[in-house]
């Protein structure tokens, strides 16, 4: 009877209240706003027009860019808050906390099930591990930053089809095939959502450590298991391999590192997560971080040491096979769900909502090791209550702050003296609320730290206009940094297309546009022809703004063809908006035919350009524009 209550009581507490905490600890961070890659991602939201029928919503789906196959569903998630933007940040952040409410849900059901063969197991284990980890602040990256959506539903699937996966070794024989599709579905609605999901059969190879031991009636599923867990790994190993000649070279056009370094960097990095969990450190869930050291090759010491430690480790958890299955589990989970953004991929170094999926079983073994403590129930039961109330309240008070933007990118910027981002992102807030001294004083180390950083020399220029002159050192940093940056292309392109507005309070002494395209040719890094035109058309841009049309569309005509659509039609509206009305009309009858010859990108960009040519979306947008400059 005891026992029957215990579980009860259990199922109630992971189902009622858990969620209930979880929500009620990140409440405060619904006052929050939209930051960074939202910015990126939701206008697609509106882009297509109203979402009242297939056609645009088709459009939306397939418009996805951040990775090759466009998380489709995380982006049909988005329609859940808003059918168009701008948008009510809210509804999006309370969806969020929704989605990381149900995956608290689903760690503890999952770590519940996975102990469940074991002997001796507590009910109350699976719940405590889930409490700290969904109330830990590293979560509050991935719960509270909107766009971080895909991860949260990337770890919802990857959870599901793994509670398939356990099911699965567990069914018997005639019930097998349909936890196989189980899991399979699973697995594809994870991949739809971000390309972690491909990871599914890799965090469920880990899991075998602890299945491997249960006695099961029917048998082990050995050949499910390498059907569905061993093979496809085996086959994301490969696949990875296949993408260090494009990352080599996504590396060195876009990154201040090279991709060795990245991938040599990264022993460190996992460490710094897992630091950052153990600490419970607040500054853990920001999306700022002091950059690491980038190692220089395997002799340095900021790669062998942590490379070092983490082998060290890793070969204990093989010792330890059989006497410790759990630690084992979650220590091969924790290095399996890193393997795609820890991996041979151009990405940024690290970002600790990469952690949230990793994380899940790493609380169990601290939960199993609190329960087996020789000491008695209530004081181990007051040992686990006192750490969910820890980390549950440095929790809450990261969330008030990111309910407070100008406040977070304050305290973001005291965490992280060392991130140049960090220090523009809280300059910025200054000039919003016009106390551009406060960020010319925050970045006043920075003209000499980052003299290549096209970000850091137009907050400058922007906070000395807002004060009325330009000094001769900005004046010069900024053609400077234009002409060597690797990433500012789009900062410096939105300086020049909206000059006159950034520059209205600016005297005489701000850099003139012309300098500043001169700069932009002269950067050796900014030649692709996608570059080259986006530079054209900011050039065409200027000229017609400043009367000179017909260099505008002398700009515009020396493009190479053929143009994608889009662009087409931008040059005309271009033109036409500045009384060229004939020079569009043969503009587009010049360059619309045959627009987008050259292949899309394969994955969902090449199905958003196919959708596009089946429903005659760009000529449909030719003749509107057309009749628009007939008029």
């Amino acid at each position: 009877m005891c026992s029957r209550e215990s579980s009860k009581a259990a199922l109630w507490a992971a189902f009622v209240f858990l969620p209930l905490l979880v929500a009620a600890t990140l409440w405060p961070g619904l006052r929050g706003g939209f930051l960074f890659d939202d910015y990126a991602n939701l206008p697609a939201l509106g882009a297509f027009g109203p979402m009242d029928g297939w056609r645009p919503l088709l459009l939306y789906l397939t418009s996805g860019f951040a990775d090759p196959l466009g998380r489709p569903l995380a982006m049909a998630s988005f329609l859940i808050d808003a059918r168009g933007w701008p948008a009510d940040s809210a509804a999006f952040l309370r969806t969020n906390l929704i989605i990381h409410s149900l995956n608290a849900v689903l760690v503890a059901l999952l770590g519940a099930r996975l102990l469940a063969g074991q002997p001796g197991a507590s009910r109350w284990v699976p719940l405590l591990a889930a409490a700290l980890w969904a109330l830990h602040p590293m979560q509050g990256t991935t719960a509270l930053y909107i766009v971080q959506r895909h991860a949260l539903l990337a770890a919802t699937f990857s959870l599901l089809g793994l509670l398939a996966f356990v099911a699965l070794w567990r069914a018997a024989p005639d019930r097998r095939p349909f936890w196989a599709l189980a899991y399979g579905a699973a697995g594809a609605a994870a991949v739809a959502c971000k390309l972690n999901g491909l990871l599914l059969p890799v965090l469920a190879l880990a899991l075998l450590p602890l299945l491997q031991r249960e006695p099961t009636p029917h048998g082990a599923p050995w050949r499910w298991a390498a059907w569905l867990a061993a093979a496809p790994a085996i086959g994301i190993v490969l696949l990875l391999a296949l993408q260090v000649p494009a990352a080599i070279a996504g590396a060195e056009a876009l990154r201040d590192f090279s991709l060795t370094g990245r991938v040599l960097a990264q022993p460190g990095i996992l460490l710094g997560y897992l630091a950052d969990l153990a600490t419970v450190a607040p500054q853990s869930g920001d999306l700022m971080f002091n950059p690491p050291t980038v190692p220089t090759g395997i002799g340095d010491p900021h790669f062998w040491w942590p490379a070092a430690l983490l082998a060290a480790v890793t070969a204990t958890c093989v010792a330890l096979w059989q006497r410790s299955p759990v630690l084992v589990s979650a220590w091969f989970f924790f290095l399996g769900g890193h393997l795609i953004e820890s991996g041979p991929v151009n990405l940024e170094l690290a970002f600790a909502h990469r952690n949230y999926l990793p994380s899940v079983l790493l609380f169990l073994p601290v939960a199993i090791g609190l329960a087996r403590l020789p000491l008695a129930a209530p004081l181990k039961a007051a040992m686990g209550l006192g750490a969910v109330a820890v980390v549950a309240l440095v929790l809450h008070s990261e969330a008030q702050l990111w309910g407070q933007p100008r406040l977070l990118a304050e305290v973001w910027a005291q965490r992280s003296p060392a991130s140049e981002r960090a220090q523009v992102h809280a300059a910025t807030w200054d000039l919003w609320y016009q106390d551009p001294a406060r960020g010319l004083a925050r970045l006043a180390t920075w003209r000499a730290r980052a003299p290549h950083s096209t970000q850091v020399a137009l907050t400058l220029l922007d906070l000395e206009c807002a004060l009325g002159s330009v000094s001769a050192d900005v004046r010069a940093a900024v053609p400077q940094a234009i002409a060597s940056d690797r990433r500012g292309l789009a900062i410096t392109l939105t300086m020049v297309d909206t000059h006159a507005s950034r520059y209205a309070n600016c005297t005489d002494d701000a850099p003139s546009v012309p300098a500043v395209l001169e700069a932009i040719a002269a950067n050796p890094h900014w030649r692709s022809d996608a570059a080259k035109r986006d530079i054209a058309f900011s050039q065409a841009g200027w000229l017609a703004g400043s009367g000179k049309v017909d260099a505008a569309a002398a700009t515009l005509g020396a493009l190479p063809a053929p143009l994608p659509c889009g662009p087409v039609l931008r040059g005309a509206a271009l033109l036409a908006e500045h009384g060229a009305k004939d020079e569009a009309l043969a503009w587009l009858d010049a360059r619309f035919p045959g627009c987008d010859a050259a292949p899309a990108p394969a994955g969902m960009p090449r199905v958003h350009r196919w959708l596009r040519d089946q429903l005659g979306v760009d000529a449909g947008e030719r003749q509107a524009l057309e009749a628009m400059i007939r008029e």
